[in-house]
């Protein structure tokens, strides 16, 4: 029986644990947890400076912490992280910094390496940092206090991205788990070659590539992603 101040304890099935991009919040999963098992255990959640969360946000190290804490307070053990764009660097890192409690990697839209950043991202980190910076325009949106977060937020993020990835490209060869990439073909904003950088980088990483799909794969193809999900999860459940 399962204990209920413990939810997630019970069994050794791993936990999928959705991680969003940004700009995003937990909720961003919706269309693809309706389609797992009612059996399987899910674990969504804001990342710092998003939706719920408390405090502003943090890099991707930061983000791992704040991972790392939140599953020790629920008595996570084992789990399968499912990140999604800028959520798959933080799922990289986290099997980086501690593999022993994951089970495998679902990889959407994946970044995770500086060839993933995009002329796209670059220019919405400089109108960020444009609204940040520029009194007048601050001004001009001073009034909507979630809009201010989403932007401090977004720009928080994409001034350490870089750093972040040159740091964590060093060290992805040594993520031994299995690795799911799903891909958009139409993904203007994730550059392809990124995506085969972690395959080739990746030592047992599989790449589903969905034809017409751009990047926001959680709203274009859930079921799709739902289906590696639950392959990923199967396979890490047997073992």
């Amino acid at each position: 029986m399962t204990d209920e101040s413990h939810p997630f304890q019970g069994n050794r099935d791993p936990v999928v644990v959705f991680i969003h991009g940004q700009p995003g919040t937990a909720s961003d999963f919706d269309e693809v947890a309706e389609r797992l098992p009612v059996t399987m255990k899910i674990l969504s959640y804001d990342r710092p400076g998003w939706g719920e969360s408390h405090g502003g946000a943090t890099d991707v190290i930061g983000n791992v912490n704040y991972l790392a804490e939140l599953l020790l307070s629920k008595s996570i053990e084992r789990v399968v992280l499912v990140g999604y764009s800028y959520g798959t660097t933080v799922a990289l890192r986290a099997a980086v910094d501690f593999p022993e409690r994951i089970a495998g990697l679902v990889l959407v839209s994946p970044v995770g390496s500086v060839e993933s950043i995009s002329v796209v991202d670059r220019v919405l980190a400089f109108t960020a940092g444009c609204i940040q910076h520029v009194p007048i325009i601050h001004r001009l949106i001073g009034r909507d206090k979630d809009r201010i977060r989403l932007i401090e937020s977004f720009y928080s993020e994409q001034v350490c991205l870089s750093d972040d990835l040159q740091q964590l490209s060093s060290q992805i060869s040594s993520i031994a788990l299995p690795v799911d990439l799903v891909v958009g073909m139409d993904d203007f904003f994730n550059p392809l070659r990124g995506t085969m950088h972690l395959l080739d980088s990746l030592p047992n990483a599989r790449l589903t590539l969905l034809k017409g799909a751009g990047h926001l794969l959680l709203n274009q193809s859930p079921e799709m992603v739902a289906g590696s999900v639950f392959g990923m999860w199967s396979d890490c459940s047997e073992r």
